[in-house]
């Protein structure tokens, strides 16, 4: 029979992901908003903000309690550790698609500005992430977010190229100059919440593993100093 701990765990772990569904809603519902010119659409991602913002609280005061009453160590211990990290980045996100949203007000004054843009195959694979990093944490596959920080890369990429292009129209089109400017702070929100599912995928290999993947490289770096400390 389960544990009143384990029951409490899945309880949060439920919450968690009811609040991941409506992050990726909103993700959906902004950059269609930002695509077509829906003005009314973008409001009701600005207003839903709220709903994610009043879940973060909730998971972490559930994360609170269940430190508090269990004093959980291990496994459990980590649980919670990743869920107040992963609760972090998806409120993060959720604030990245209303900024996002804002913005599709000002594409109606210049919108063959999106043209030259691959705003849509840049959203495509930041939405990817973030369901496949959804999906490792459901199914505690290690691997598969392993894989998620790759396409990362892939974002940055289209975002540079998105900034140059947009540049560029500035040159071309001064007097939509301001318009640029908020397709590039768009552009830039698409990155972050990339780099937010980042996080979480790598929330889910220490959460499965026990291993912290973030700053590798820097990781690599304090492990090779510590072993060309002299012996005492």
């Amino acid at each position: 029979m389960p544990t009143r701990l384990t029951r409490e765990l899945a309880e949060l772990r439920s919450r968690l992901l009811d609040m991941a569904t409506i992050v990726a809603e909103q993700f959906t519902d902004a950059v269609e908003a930002l695509l077509d010119h829906d003005v009314d659409r973008a409001e009701r991602v600005v207003e839903r903000d709220r709903e994610v913002d009043a879940l973060e609280l909730e998971v972490d005061k559930y994360c609170e309690r269940i430190l508090a009453r269990h004093q959980p160590v291990a496994g459990d211990l980590r649980t919670l550790l990743t869920v107040e990290k992963i609760n972090t980045d998806l409120e993060r996100i959720g604030d990245h698609c209303r900024n996002l949203a804002r913005n599709a007000k000002y594409v109606t004054e210049a919108p063959d500005i999106l043209e030259p843009l691959q705003l849509r195959e840049m959203t495509e694979t930041a939405r990817r992430m973030l369901d496949e990093a959804k999906r490792a944490f459901l199914d505690q596959d290690a691997e598969l977010a392993r894989r998620i920080p790759d396409l990362d890369d892939e974002v940055d990429r289209l975002h540079r190229e998105n900034f140059e292009a947009l540049v560029d129209y500035i040159q071309q089109h001064p007097e939509c100059a301001e318009v640029a400017a908020h397709l590039i702070t768009a552009s830039k929100a698409v990155e972050r919440i990339s780099d937010h599912s980042t996080n979480i995928a790598k929330g889910v290999v220490f959460l499965i593993e026990g291993e912290d993947i973030r700053h590798s490289s820097l990781q690599e770096d304090l492990s090779l100093a510590d072993t060309n400390l002299p012996s005492e």
